[in-house]
């Protein structure tokens, strides 16, 4: 078993963070279908860009790593939204949010449709289930590269954002695919709906996509 430290990204981390996004995510349907192409120059690009945007004006977001000890290579990543209080004026305002940047190479109709649905699910779940104007805690996105999976590597970082929402008294939201659900419900998640993806990724294809909406109250 490797031996992994915690810490937080850095700039210099995260064009590796990007690629272990793409390799975790290869079997994820709804972001195939965003990103058809895989890992392109343009899309690690990107979603660097859009990592240090993030870092650099958004006190909410937390980007978390995990290296392998020896090697110093990015093994997983997590990233956390710690929401304050917001007003019901804001959340309109995101509701109202209907194109997204993506990179050129993208499927720009299923990317937007797709992030449009996940935050219009997120914020009337939050609402429902946590209050609104709440301060609550969102785990955007979790992935672990093939190479460690299955090693450790995800579940610190996913004891890392748990105890800084207990330590807050605060819930937390993850819309994550079936397949990680296990995961989050070993950690005290429960699932409140799904969310239809509505693929058609094939044009003689029956098979529905979905993810799982899930939350986890504060634990003492």
């Amino acid at each position: 078993m490797p031996a992994f430290v915690l810490l937080p990204a850095s700039p210099s981390d995260l064009e590796a963070v990007a690629r272990v996004q793409f390799a975790a995510c290869a079997t994820d349907p709804g972001f195939c279908a965003i990103f058809p192409k895989g890992g392109t120059l343009s899309s690690i690009t990107h979603f660097v860009q859009s990592y240090e945007e993030d870092m650099d004006n958004d006190p909410s977001y937390h980007i978390m790593i995990v290296k392998e000890a020896m090697s110093g290579e990015v093994a997983s990543f997590a990233i956390w939204h710690f929401f304050p209080p917001r007003s019901g004026d804001e959340i309109d305002r995101e509701l109202l949010l209907d194109d997204f940047p993506l990179p050129n190479d993208a499927n720009r109709e299923i990317g937007c449709r797709l992030m449009r649905n996940s935050i219009r699910k997120r914020h009337e779940l939050a609402t429902a289930f946590i209050g609104l104007e709440r301060p609550y805690v969102f785990l955007a996105a979790l992935g672990t590269s093939p190479k460690y999976q299955r090693q450790g590597a995800g579940a610190k970082l996913l004891e890392w954002g748990l105890e800084r929402a207990d330590d807050r008294g605060l819930a937390v939201y993850v819309e994550g695919t079936p397949a990680a659900a296990h995961l989050y419900k070993a950690n005290g998640f429960r699932e409140i709906e799904t969310l239809k993806l509505e693929l058609k990724l094939a044009p003689e294809s029956t098979e529905e996509h979905s993810n799982v909406c899930m939350i986890r109250d504060p634990q003492t």
